[in-house]
């Protein structure tokens, strides 16, 4: 009996992807889009500005000058 349980809630997580509130929760759905909305434009240029300082292309004045730059806009 506990085996078939196991399996349920393997099926059921492997469908939603985590534990959580499945698809029959009406707010499901806009809370999921809402994770998965697209990141601002300015977000997308903050991260590729801190990969680059990762990377080393960037010093950290660098980076924090082109920073300021992007908030400021």
């Amino acid at each position: 009996m506990w085996i078939i349980a196991l399996v349920a809630f393997v099926v059921a997580l492997s469908r939603v992807g985590r534990i959580g509130p499945f698809a029959w929760d009406p707010a499901w759905r806009t809370r999921r889009a809402a994770l998965c909305a697209p990141a601002s434009p300015s977000d997308q240029a903050e991260r590729i500005l801190a990969r680059r300082l990762a990377d080393g292309d960037l010093t950290v004045d660098d980076y924090y000058e082109r920073l300021s730059l992007l908030q400021s806009r």
